[in-house]
């Protein structure tokens, strides 16, 4: 399998007269497509070395996640403390509105990510 990087750097991509445009990926797809071998071993895969920084960010989104979480129930607890109905409430739509918001951005985050190839 060639990566993406070997396949840009190969001279023939390059051999082109003088004002031709640029090739682009797709016409560099096509001219790997009709190799003698049948295109297999001439495939573009991208390695773990392209997905590596965006796992770690993933990484750094959720223990920072997991902080504000943490602070969102302590501060859910200090309004439970005086269990008027009106506390109860804000208790109650303080955790809904995290819910909504951080946790649904949460999800979508990591399908997201596993979507990336």
């Amino acid at each position: 399998m060639i990566k993406l990087k070997n396949i840009l750097s190969e001279s023939s991509v390059w051999d082109r007269k003088f004002g031709e445009p640029l090739p682009t990926l797709t016409d560099v797809m096509n001219k790997k497509e009709d190799c003698e071998c049948g295109g297999d071993c001439c495939s573009v895969t991208e390695g773990p070395d392209e997905q590596r920084p965006a796992d770690q960010e993933v990484q750094r989104i959720v223990k920072a996640e997991a902080k504000l979480r943490e602070r969102m129930f302590k501060l859910e607890q200090i309004f439970l403390r005086d269990a008027r109905p009106e506390n109860v409430k804000l208790a109650k739509d303080i955790k809904k509105v995290y819910k909504d918001t951080v946790t649904k951005f949460m999800r979508e985050m990591i399908k997201l990510r596993k979507k990336m190839k």
